[in-house]
């Protein structure tokens, strides 16, 4: 069996220690996004954490293409969802922690029971209405408006034309308004 020469030892650990430090940039410089890509997708912390780091090991296994890859924002926000897609396939809806963040804060700030009630029945009917919604434009909308990614970013997460994501967005809002004034108009009438 041949071993392998210092100088060919020594030129991998230059490329390894290289590739290491590419991807420890590129962690340092996008975790947050990918984390609130993933967030965004699965309402969940430690799934969102999870799916991150899912998300840089598959660029890690992938690291060749980064020289190819134009716009690593985008790139890693579309590995991002892609993989909180996989996650929310295999494991079931779960609640979204920020309701029970925001009643608390609600009752810090002194909010009667009566408020409190009501703010949880209205996050929870806009939960279910965006819920409702087709799955393009309540994907659209999630990363559009609640992780407030430019169109150019959402596209590339979502792998569509940018006039999509408008065009979707804008539909999802329009169909929320909707849906939303039928609920209100249905309650005060009784």
């Amino acid at each position: 069996m041949a071993t392998a020469g210092p100088a060919l030892v020594g030129e991998a650990i230059s490329i390894a220690s290289a590739a290491v430090d590419e991807l420890e940039a590129l962690v340092r410089e996008h975790a947050s996004l990918v984390y609130r890509v993933a967030y965004a997708a699965l309402r969940n912390r430690a799934e969102a954490e999870d799916a991150a780091q899912e998300t840089f090991v598959r660029v890690l296994r992938h690291r060749q293409q980064l020289p190819q890859v134009r716009d690593q924002r985008a790139w890693l926000a579309r590995i991002a969802w892609r993989v909180a897609l996989d996650r929310r396939r295999r494991a079931p809806e779960v609640p979204l922690e920020e309701a029970a963040r925001a009643v608390r804060e609600l009752r810090a700030a002194g909010a009667s029971a009566e408020q409190l009630a009501a703010d949880a029945q209205m996050l929870a009917l806009l939960e279910r209405l965006i819920a409702s919604l087709p799955r393009d434009l309540r994907e659209a909308l999630t990363l559009s408006t609640v992780e407030e990614m430019s169109a150019a970013e959402v596209a590339a997460a979502l792998d569509i034309p940018e006039a999509s994501v408008r065009t979707r967005v804008y539909r999802a809002r329009q169909l929320l308004r909707e849906k939303l004034a039928g609920v209100l108009e249905g309650k005060h009438e009784r």
